[in-house]
């Protein structure tokens, strides 16, 4: 049996997501295309315009922002509120041969595309 340790190239920081934000919002997948060694991570932002969103990559450390302030007008309120848009920020961390190659928001996805670098260090472990 083997482990293919890439897989965990890509983490949260339960430490800081604990301190900073909910956990389950927004809610994201991450995607491997396997024939290609690439990445794609999915964040759901329904309702998010371009300009309130912003995705950082820092290092090995890639942020996810959203900041909404949603008003109604004065004679309008919530009869039920099943949206979430509450501002949030979502941490990634990234192995150091991981790039993004690009960052397109559609259809209510927030899609960053992500590969290896050619000097990946990618190695597959056998379990003794």
């Amino acid at each position: 049996m083997t482990i293919d340790i890439s897989k965990f190239w890509l983490g949260m920081d339960n430490q800081w997501l604990v301190n900073n934000t909910d956990t389950s919002y927004p809610r994201y997948n991450i995607v491997e295309n396997r024939q290609e060694g690439s990445y794609r991570i999915e964040v759901a932002v329904p309702g998010w315009g371009k300009k309130e969103l912003e995705v950082v990559h820092e290092s090995e450390v890639l942020l996810v922002k959203g900041n909404k302030e949603r008003k109604l007008g004065e004679n309008e309120q919530f009869v039920h509120q099943g949206l979430s848009l509450k501002s949030f920020e979502r941490k990634f961390i990234l192995n150091a041969d991981l790039k993004v190659d690009s960052v397109e928001k559609a259809n209510g996805l927030l899609t960053i595309a992500l590969s290896r670098t050619p000097n990946s260090t990618r190695k597959v472990l056998e379990i003794n």
